[in-house]
């Protein structure tokens, strides 16, 4: 289970020690604190008080469920384009070889690294330009002949403050150990994904996520200002509890944990809008599942935690389902148990069945066992199922600021092949490690070994909703949190860009996109690599 850290400001870090494939838990779960913020107790969000372990019979829902399905109506503002879409009187040469003998005016020639292809940019002068380009064509050694288009500034960098980088900080990460921020969006290469949309805002294909629910009133998953579709465009809860209870089920995803809108806020989160942090998908539809009961007094992250604090595996499969049917085109499940995977499971089945309808599922590796809690060499359930896109954890190691490296967390399981053998993938994305070395109480105060980001601010145990330095920010509810299960969401929301980018592409092919274009941070419980948000996009839009 989550273990708790009880100091005054501690950091939670979830180690998941689970029996029982039915039950399952929380990679990485919600806690409190964050050293460079003033600890206080959270300002509510105007819900009823809820008294019921059960789906919640009332709370905030969302107005309309309505959202898009295809990445032809997912672009909600026209591109951004200067009055020509062409440079006038300009052609590029692509070849190999020697160039070309073209007798025009030389504008630029290019070179690309590792490839035997160059480029040569022509000016065309008063000729006609496809003439040209059609009597180039038929050169030896001409690999294209293009016209030269113009690319115009987009609103898709982020302007979130956090994102942005505060006084003290700079490039690459825009944090330090001392000062927040969004290492981990930086080192997977964010912007470098956004910038390859020609709309703003940036719309992913949409996400499910399966967790502790989702607080649909935080400010970064409300419906950005002059957007007619919802950001959370669906909420349902599934919860069996007692165990000899029935399924309660219902509309409301209250997330009295935590963990859900964090996860859901690091996927999706709403960006660009000048407020706390920015999210991978940028401003994907989001639908929000609750499978786990009412958080008990006292949280979940105590050495021998209630029962109330598991899920099972047919309210997670409840959920699977009616994401699939609604429309979700990737599911994040940062939930799992210890192997062995049962066939005959309804997650196992639901999952394959997601799979089979086109849905790409991606599950957090699980975080270790033991205490410290150190990664294991398999994956858990339902990360291990077949094509399932498993997710570990890497973090930062700034021992020496002037020579800082990935590495993957401590507490990170992980496999020694890609994972690409029955169509899904095993890689790694940052999800921190704090006091890898430590049992017992932990109270980590560099900020680079954390994951930061949104929280509930129904939360059983104490969050941070406070105007605090330093951005500021009225209800900024946020914590700072490490596990797979922040891992995973990062790797979700670049797989909702992917399919935004080129929808027709299957789960297996997501997978092997993903793997290809992972970077290699030189650790061998890396996977394939650590996903790499700039080049899966691009990799997405070529195949």
């Amino acid at each position: 289970m989550p273990h708790n850290l009880p100091t005054t400001t501690s950091r939670l870090l979830g180690a998941l020690a689970i029996a029982g494939v039915l039950i399952l838990d929380a990679c990485g779960g919600g806690g409190s604190g964050n050293n460079n913020l003033v600890p206080v107790t959270p300002t509510p969000t105007p819900t009823p008080p809820i008294s019921t372990a059960a789906c919640p019979t009332s709370g905030s829902a969302p107005a309309s469920v309505a959202f898009h399905t295809s990445a032809a109506t997912t672009r909600r503002y026209a591109p951004v384009h200067g009055a020509q879409q062409f440079v006038p009187n300009q052609l590029v040469v692509t070849y190999e070889g020697a160039a070309p003998d073209i007798h025009a005016s030389r504008i630029a020639d290019l070179a690309f690294p590792g490839s035997a292809v160059r480029a040569r940019v022509i000016g065309t002068g008063g000729a006609d330009v496809d003439a040209l380009a059609q009597r180039i064509r038929s050169m030896p050694g001409v690999k294209s002949v293009s016209r030269v288009s113009y690319r115009s500034r987009m609103t898709a960098a982020a302007n979130d403050p956090y994102y942005v980088g505060f006084t003290g900080t700079s490039a690459p990460y825009f944090e330090t150990a001392t000062i927040p921020g969004q290492w981990d969006m930086h080192a997977i290469d964010m912007d470098g994904a956004w910038a390859q949309f020609t709309s703003a805002p940036v719309v992913g294909a949409p996400i499910a996520i399966v967790d502790t629910g989702v607080d649909v009133t935080h400010p970064e998953l409300i419906t950005p200002a002059g957007v007619a579709k919802p950001k959370v465009a669906r909420t349902q809860c599934y919860v069996t509890f007692p165990a000899s209870s029935g399924q309660t089920t219902g509309p409301y995803v209250t997330d009295t944990d935590g963990h859900g809108t964090n996860v859901a806020g690091i996927a999706d989160g709403d960006t660009n809008n000048s407020f706390a942090f920015a999210g991978v998908a940028f401003d994907a539809p989001l639908l929000a599942y609750r499978i786990f009961p009412t958080t008990p007094a006292g949280g979940c992250e105590v050495s021998n935690p209630p029962a109330q604090c598991d899920a099972t595996s047919t309210d997670e499969a409840s959920a699977i389902n009616d994401a699939v049917a609604h429309g979700a085109k990737v599911i994040n499940l940062s939930l799992g148990a210890a192997p062995p995977c049962s066939s005959g499971d309804p997650e196992y089945q639901a999952v394959e069945n997601a799979i089979a309808h086109g849905v790409v599922v991606v599950a957090a590796s699980g975080n270790g066992a033991g205490n410290p809690a150190v990664g294991q060499p398999y994956l858990d359930c339902p990360a291990a199922d077949p094509g399932v896109i498993a997710v570990g954890a890497s973090a930062l190691n700034d021992t020496n600021p002037l020579s800082i490296f990935e590495y993957v967390a401590s507490y990170s399981n992980y496999v020694s092949n890609h994972g690409t053998a029955s169509g899904g993938a095993f890689l790694v994305a940052p999800g921190g490690d704090p006091c890898p070395t430590s049992t017992g109480s932990c109270d980590d105060s560099d900020n680079l070994h954390w994951i930061e980001h949104i929280y509930s601010s129904t939360a059983v145990q104490t969050g941070q909703c406070a105007s605090t330095a330093p951005a500021n920010e009225a209800g900024d509810c946020r914590i700072e949190i490490a596990g797979t299960s922040q891992a995973t969401p990062h790797v979700v929301g670049v797989v909702s860009l992917m399919l935004a980018k080129n929808p027709s592409l299957t789960p297996s092919q997501i997978a092997a996109g993903l793997c290809a274009t992972a970077d290699n941070i030189g650790d061998t419980k890396q996977g394939c690599g650590r996903v790499n948000a700039a080049a899966a996009v691009s990799w997405a839009a070529t195949h």
